[in-house]
């Protein structure tokens, strides 16, 4: 963008993408008010972590879990906890589904994932 767009305005007809993703939330932001069910965020960084996500789905909450720390460090490990979470989590009838490469969605029991894309 040159010196005469910025005074000007010129340039901006593209939407700045980056800035809006970056703008939906942050980190750090604390949750203010009570609800009924959250989605949680959770790393898998061992295969104890199986507790803290069980925790999450007997509170009702949705798990969107990032695989990508064990992934890197013990592949089989990683197919261990997977396979006990998903039999678990489908025994109380719950749901599971690979979202992307590294993440994971988990639902408790009552909340089906659609899994075909729709046309």
């Amino acid at each position: 963008m040159g010196f005469l767009d910025k005074i000007f305005g010129g340039g901006r007809d593209e939407p700045d993408i980056e800035e809006l993703l970056n703008s939906l939330g942050d980190e750090d932001e604390v949750v203010e008010e009570e609800a009924e069910r959250y989605v949680r965020p959770l790393a898998l960084n061992s295969v104890q972590d199986y507790d803290k996500v069980m925790a999450e789905i007997n509170k009702n909450n949705i798990v969107l879990l990032n695989i990508r720390p064990l992934a890197t460090k013990n592949a089989v490990g990683l197919k261990d906890v997977i396979s006990r979470i998903k039999e678990s989590v489908l025994g109380m009838g719950g749901d599971i589904a690979r979202i992307t490469e590294f993440y994971v969605l988990i639902t408790p029991p009552g909340i089906k994932i659609v899994k075909r894309r729709s046309q």
